[in-house]
């Protein structure tokens, strides 16, 4: 009997050689390790420094006050104040306090300092009533009543929606609307005015940049500090008439930083220093002499 022919393997059932031509050799792995590995280093570290940078900002920068302070309300001092909500671009909610006056000469948009919410400005509001002025008040996001975490893009927002709902819901024309700025809010009322035609801004107790800020309070940790907030970039190129305020004695910001910004900023602008005032008191100290000169720049600005 004749032994059954092998069937002829398929094409499926005949394993290729192995290729070497997309094996690596050991020398080329090597090398791949010896210049990727460095690369990834300095990767992570960035990475890191990074984290470490943002971290530095949000505890040094963002001091905004415990929840169950954010309940005192301005009819305490006697304001007529109305609560708003604005919502953002991005949808966070923001709570404000709409305080209007019967014959104002103008309408602050007020952006506060990085410490405290609404509740700490109360002193201030009244103390501006002597201005003849309607004031809208807010919280950045993550202060107060407002949602949301603080970072330096989400109050540029956070300031061009309170805009909006001057200009949308309030029915306050731009003609109307000085934007007053203090510390940390000068930063913000100043990138307001550099994206919307204000017709007058007050910045007080502010600084040029978040690095000089740094050197100041932290040196020399201040190397590791994001340059953000960098007033003095956007300063020159602002067409409305400014107002550069600061205290004579403010130790947390210095003078000459206040000094630095009105020198950069294009006119008309003016400048006020307010003798034997701080940081956080120049309405108290500066007297009539305050009064006369915000009352003066709010009359003039439109002439």
């Amino acid at each position: 009997m004749r032994a059954a022919a092998s069937a002829k393997p398929s094409p499926e059932d005949v394993a290729e050689p192995p290729s070497t031509a997309d094996t690596p050799s050991p020398a080329s792995v090597a090398a791949l390790r010896r210049f990727a590995m460095p690369s990834l280093a300095v990767a992570g570290g960035m990475y890191a420094l990074e984290r470490l940078r943002t971290g530095y900002q949000q505890r040094r920068m963002f001091l905004p006050a415990e929840p169950d302070e954010a309940s005192t309300h301005p009819q305490a001092f006697g304001l007529p104040a109305q609560d708003h909500w604005v919502v953002t671009e991005d949808d966070v909610r923001l709570h404000g306090w709409w305080i209007p006056h019967p014959r104002p000469r103008a309408t602050l948009l007020f952006c506060h300092g990085n410490t405290g919410n609404l509740g700490s400005y109360l002193g201030v509001f009244s103390y501006m009533r002597r201005l003849r002025v309607s004031i809208f008040a807010f919280d950045y996001r993550g202060y107060g009543r407002s949602t949301g975490q603080p970072t330096e893009t989400g109050l540029y927002r956070d300031a061009q929606a309170v805009w909006h709902h001057l200009e949308g819901p309030l029915g306050i024309t731009r003609q109307d609307i000085v934007v007053f700025g203090h510390s940390l809010g000068g930063a913000i009322a100043i990138d307001l005015a550099a994206v919307k035609p204000a017709s007058g801004l007050i910045v007080q107790s502010s600084f040029t940049d978040m690095r000089a800020m740094a050197r100041h309070l932290f040196s020399p940790v201040h190397l590791i500090a994001k340059n953000g907030f960098r007033s003095i970039d956007k300063v020159a190129s602002l067409p409305m008439p400014k107002l550069f305020v600061h205290g004579e004695a403010d130790t947390k910001i210095p003078p000459d930083m206040g000094r630095a910004l009105y020198e950069a900023a294009g006119e008309p602008k003016s400048w006020l220093t307010v003798p034997g005032a701080g940081h956080n008191d120049l309405h108290r100290h500066g007297g009539p002499l305050y009064l006369r000169a915000l009352r003066s720049f709010l009359d003039e600005r439109g002439r």
